[in-house]
């Protein structure tokens, strides 16, 4: 991969002393990447909220499927509104925006935007023009229909190449491809480096990892390939000021990034101006009371609707683990669960009743398994399945019956893989952090590969998402749930 990546980025320094893409061409929209996004953006938005109001016009059982006079007026009202609360926000072209980060700005903005619509037919006195429950149903169908919208179009765009502008990635060659193949992987991100320069100034004169730059061949680079934003890589905070001076006057847009190393402290920075003095402040979601007290209630509520939603469906599956196999309908598991208290993992019995036997008699027999075992804490081909087990963990429904550990308060609907007692060792110093909060039915590894990331990957997937969390992060995470499941990726 190493080798790949750094033959698409760069030339040797016998053919070039400035590193450069090979096959990458300057066109009409790489050279104005940001704004035909904004305009893509926009008129995604546009579109589901169009969708939004025929929908609700349609549920009030309005004539027609033609808006009428006044609601024409409401929608170019709420449009212009919402491109201005958008806008405000960095959501066009949300370079730089993950997910959980987008869907935030945009249920708070759209709302906000609501409201004043609300306010303006108040003061106006039109209320009895526009019908408040269809104006409800407009703003909770937008929730929905401009995320989802926005989603569509990235992913099709990304799958055609044609998502993401074009950066400059400064820094040190080889170490920083690791970064390259991030921001190709992540291209809903926005950015897309096009090539990785080393300037001199940075490298102490040493050419060992790679050709070297000056600013001005970076500059001239920047010009004749139209690169308006650079990505430069921050591995000394004292060096701030030396790096925005460099480069502000060279890109458009100069981003400092760095990589994280294992750890996500840094992810939640904001910079404050206290008057004259750069203040870096770091938000540590896991104390805000109230963020928790919202955590618990999403929690209570979505255990509460899931038990009565899926009851008959739970008497369904208890039969059917009843009939194919001997044994109980339920499994307890110790597991570890938030300031390190063990409690009863509640799954539908998927296993054999000598589980434990079988899979000592399978590592003891099997050397393959025994690696994939140490290397996972999981099998692909894991003997002690019974068949009604493999049709219940294909659409993860043996996990159903933890709603009830959720609705006591001994898990929660996102969190971390409630780990066993026997692994708390091989989380290492992740482990403090990993009691800090209550395990969750899904998590980050869940929706980041599920059985087919290794367990050091899991644990390390778990650490981000504590020092990351937010309620956003949380409903993104139960949102991709639902694809992953749907979609059975990384389940055995």
């Amino acid at each position: 991969m190493e080798k790949t990546l750094k033959e698409n980025l760069v030339v040797g320094q016998e053919t070039d002393p400035i590193t450069r893409p090979v096959k990458y061409r300057r066109t009409i929209l790489e050279s104005n990447a940001r704004l035909w996004m904004i305009c893509v953006l926009l008129a995604s938005d546009m579109l589901g909220l169009f969708i939004a109001i025929l929908v609700a016009l349609q549920v009030w059982h309005l004539p027609g499927v033609t808006l009428d006079s006044y609601y024409r007026e409401i929608f170019v009202l709420l449009a212009i509104i919402l491109i201005v609360a958008f806008g405000r926000k960095g959501l066009y072209p949300a370079i730089g925006l993950n997910y959980a980060d987008e869907l935030r700005e945009i249920v708070s903005s759209s709302s906000f935007a609501f409201l004043i619509v609300i306010g303006v037919t108040f003061l106006l006195k039109t209320t009895s023009i526009y019908s408040r429950l269809s104006l409800l149903i407009i703003w909770t169908l937008c929730q929905v229909l401009i995320p989802v919208s926005r989603y569509a179009v990235r992913r099709l765009l990304i799958a055609l190449h044609l998502w993401g502008e074009p950066v400059a990635l400064i820094g040190d060659l080889h170490k920083n491809l690791e970064l390259v193949e991030y921001f190709k992987i992540n291209l809903h991100l926005g950015l897309r480096p096009v090539a990785l320069l080393q300037d001199e100034y940075f490298s102490g004169g040493s050419s060992e990892s790679g050709p070297l730059v000056s600013i001005s061949q970076i500059q001239d680079y920047a010009c004749s390939m139209s690169l308006n934003t650079a990505l430069v890589v921050v591995t000394d905070l004292n060096s701030l000021d030396l790096l925005v001076d460099r480069y502000r006057f060279v890109f458009q847009r100069v981003i400092l990034i760095k990589g994280q190393n294992g750890s996500y402290t840094l992810n939640s920075l904001k910079s404050l101006d206290l008057s004259g003095i750069l203040g870096l402040q770091v938000m540590n979601n896991l104390l805000n009371f109230w963020a928790q007290v919202l955590k618990r209630a999403i929690d209570i509520l979505g255990s509460i609707l899931g038990i009565l939603l899926t009851f008959p469906f739970l008497v369904l599956i208890a039969l059917f683990i009843k009939v194919d196999s001997p044994g109980s309908v339920f499994y307890r598991q110790r597991r570890i669960s938030r300031n390190g208290n063990v409690f009863g993992l509640i799954k539908f019995r998927t296993m054999y009743q000598n589980a434990d036997q079988i899979l000592a008699d399978k590592l003891d027999s099997d050397l393959a398994f025994r690696q994939e075992w140490d290397h996972y804490q999981k099998l692909r081909r894991d003997p002690r399945i019974t068949r009604a087990g493999h049709w219940l963990r294909r659409f993860s429904l043996d996990e159903l019956p933890q709603l009830w550990n959720v609705l006591v308060g001994e898990m929660s609907l996102v969190g971390p893989r409630p780990i066993m007692v026997d692994q708390r060792e091989l989380y290492g110093d992740s482990y403090k952090e990993y009691i800090h909060v209550s395990p969750g039915m899904t998590g980050l590894w869940q929706v980041s590969g599920r059985n087919d990331t290794s367990f050091s990957r899991r644990a390390e997937l778990d650490s981000e998402y504590i020092q990351r969390w937010s309620v956003w992060l949380d409903i993104f995470i139960i949102l991709k749930t639902f694809k992953i499941v749907l979609w059975q990726q990384g389940v055995y």
